[in-house]
């Protein structure tokens, strides 16, 4: 532990005034202490009468200096007590739908639509500051890339990773993204904001979007991505698509996705985005923003520089009229008080209000010592968890409905069951409609209930069981007096013979059959540790080709989709053989 994790400066900047104040210091007083002409011009003599000597000692001086110094201390913002505070955390969902069709290749934008379109779902991440976001792909088929998430560095890893090679099946519906987005949502009365890019549409989508959308609370940015022109599409490894002989160029319809935005009331946007416009998507969102108090909380200083500028103030005021340090003494007495600082006011406060003082610090130990009204004893009692007290308090100053409530709810912690029930039955006779007692009187007599038929069970289990044991001994007593009859011992040879002759099978199958388990114990163990013949130059040989695999995260990628795409096979299995367009 470091001396700047017990103590922290909000304003450091402050502690540079100390060497400055300490260089001042030095310069007045060598400027006091030395004469420079005066001894030469004047007689020593006289000089004694000319000069003025001040009152203040040497102690004096030092004092103030330390003062000054501390001062700058306190100005620094010192804090040497943390206290946690609640956070709250932004509860808007964005989902990114980006089209990896194959013409995102189309170079009517250099170099690609596809470069385009992962910049600026950069700059979105990038302008974005709350909430959660994930992303979805779409092709042929559209995959869920990543899920709701505020890490940002991961959906852009995943970006990166993304490129129309890797959808499992080519083609671009749009309806597919959208519906694969919105199945991301729990609550359909949530709101949610999709931010849509893509490069075609065609008429299914103009039907069917619409429609998904109407049950949600969406609002919908849409960006088309590409020309009316259009351009070849050039694959990666420089070839261009063909189609019949003939070189594809696919045209964005910008019309079309006008009149889809203005169905689905969002906003339509064309190609690369200004930064009014990244403000309009990103700032619509949060001025939206609904945000909820979070799991954890937040650990900050508390500011104690006050408490080191007081020493400054006294000395400041001995400095120039000694009253005045009576006065700042008996003005202490008549600071505010608040939850956070004490005030001396506190000492004429009665016991029961000090307790509630200390309640609403939350400190309910230093409350139970000072609260005297039975009540607030027994609700300290009871925050503390000592219901026993809380019980022993309530039973002799319960007079309302509320008081014998409170005295069943701390008879019931405690465990005392049946008195509880009569607290609370005590408490619905002085107040019928008092529901909150029914409900825990109905649910203390339930448990009773069901104690009750478990222990009825486990009495007549032990009943059985002593039942059974008698039986037992019955039958054991008639074998013995079975073995006592003489027609038993007549031939003890043939009979020692008879058992001899099944004993010695016995011994023999036992150990055959421990020789074989044997056996295929010592398989089981070569079988699971194979790693266990080598040595260790073949060891070593192992890990470095294991060290030489490369991570490729697109095949990582593609390979995920994949899988996805082998889960809904049963659903797209034929869609591209069905016609549908590879771009």
């Amino acid at each position: 532990m470091t001396l700047f994790d017990v103590i922290h400066f909000e304003r450091p900047y402050w502690l540079l005034f100390i060497p400055v104040t300490w260089l001042v210091f030095a310069v007045i007083q060598y400027q006091h202490t030395s004469s420079h002409g005066l001894n030469k011009a004047i007689d020593p003599n006289l000089l004694v009468h000319l000069e003025h000597k001040g009152t203040q000692g040497v102690a004096n001086k030092w004092l103030g200096l330390l003062c000054f110094s501390v001062c700058w201390i306190g100005l620094a913002g010192i804090s040497w007590t943390q206290s946690p505070s609640t956070m709250f955390e932004s509860t808007s969902k964005t989902i990114l739908v980006v089209d990896q069709s194959m013409s995102m290749y189309a170079t009517d934008i250099k170099p690609d639509r596809e470069t385009q379109l992962k910049q600026t779902v950069r700059d979105i991440l990038a302008q974005s500051k709350d909430g959660d976001i994930a992303l979805v792909a779409f092709a042929g088929d559209a995959y869920t890339i990543s899920p709701f998430s505020q890490d940002k560095d991961t959906i852009t890893h995943f970006l990166l990773a993304l490129n129309p090679l890797v959808m499992p099946v080519y083609g671009s519906n749009l309806t597919s993204g959208i519906q694969t987005a919105l199945s991301l949502i729990n609550d359909k009365k949530a709101p949610v904001h999709l931010i849509v890019l893509t490069d075609s549409l065609d008429s299914s989508d103009q039907d069917a979007i619409p429609k998904l959308l109407e049950d949600y609370q969406a609002r919908v940015d849409l960006i088309a991505v590409g020309t009316k022109q259009g351009g070849e599409i050039q694959l990666p490894d420089g070839r261009v698509l063909k189609a019949n002989g003939k070189h594809v160029i696919p045209a964005t319809p910008i019309e079309d996705l006008k009149a889809l935005s203005q169905t689905i009331h969002g906003h339509f946007y064309q190609g690369r985005l200004s930064p009014a416009e990244l403000n309009k998507i990103t700032g619509q969102a949060e001025a939206n923003d609904n945000t909820e108090q979070a799991d954890n909380k937040s650990i900050h200083w508390i500011d104690q520089g006050q408490w080191l500028a007081l020493p400054f103030l006294l000395w400041l005021a001995f400095q120039f009229r000694r009253g005045m340090l009576f006065a700042l003494v008996l003005g202490v007495f008549f600071l505010p008080a608040n939850k956070a600082t004490a005030s001396p006011l506190d000492w004429f406060k009665t016991p029961d209000q000090q307790g509630q003082q200390a309640v609403d610090n939350g400190d309910w130990k230093t409350a139970a010592k000072h609260f005297q009204r039975p009540d607030w004893k027994a609700a300290s009692a009871y925050a503390l968890g000592d219901y026993q007290q809380a019980a022993e308090t309530l039973a002799t100053h319960s007079h309302s409905a509320a008081d014998h409530y409170n005295l069943g709810n701390a008879l019931a912690l405690a465990g005392k069951t049946e008195k509880a029930i009569d607290a609370y039955k005590r408490a619905l006779e002085l107040d019928p409609s008092f529901k909150q007692a029914k409900d825990n009187l109905d649910y203390l007599e339930k448990q009773q209930q069901q104690r009750k038929k478990q222990q009825d069970k486990k009495n007549q289990q032990q009943k059985d069981k002593q039942k059974k044991q008698q039986q037992k001994n019955q039958h054991q007593n008639q074998s013995d007096k079975d073995k006592a009859q003489p027609s038993d011992q007549e031939n003890p040879q043939s009979t020692s013979k008879k058992d001899n002759k099944p004993s010695e099978k016995q011994d023999k199958k036992p150990s055959s059959e421990d020789n074989k388990e044997r056996e295929n114990k010592a398989e089981n163990e070569q079988k699971k540790s194979p790693e266990a013949k080598l040595d260790n130059e073949q060891k070593q040989a192992l890990n470095q080709w294991l060290r030489q695999i490369q991570d490729d995260p697109g095949t990582l990628l593609q390979r995920k989709l994949w899988y996805l795409h082998q889960e809904k096979r049963h659903e797209n299995r034929f869609s591209q053989e069905d016609g549908q367009n590879p771009w």
